[in-house]
């Protein structure tokens, strides 16, 4: 007799907290973000919170869904390959990334 492969400790949903703590974040940085940005930006700083705001929910939201078909597959002893949300996930981390980029260039140059 074999042991488990999943120990039902709470790693999944140390996970999709970490995630939700994530989302909330982008969302509370898109809200301030465009608050301060607002006298340089103009309308575009309202335009890129809502794209963060979105984003956010997004992000939230397919965490979400993720965290429960990984628990699932865990359960199952199924494979973790792929699953839904993945994209979305690697997409927003992707758009983070360069927006951040893109804010330390201009910082760093004196655009802003």
């Amino acid at each position: 007799m074999s042991a488990p492969l999943f120990d039902l400790g709470l790693q999944p949903e140390r996970t999709a907290l970490a995630w939700r703590r994530t989302a909330l974040a982008l969302v509370a940085g898109s809200l301030v973000g465009a608050r301060v940005l607002a006298p340089a930006l103009g309308a575009l700083a309202g335009v890129l919170g809502a794209c963060g705001v979105v984003a956010g929910l997004s992000l939230g939201l397919a965490a979400a869904r993720r965290a429960r078909a990984v628990d699932a597959a865990l359960r199952a002893d199924a494979s973790l390959r792929t699953g839904p949300g993945a994209g979305v996930l690697a997409a927003v981390a992707a758009g983070c990334l360069l927006l951040g980029v893109a804010a330390l260039v201009a910082v760093l140059t004196g655009s802003l």
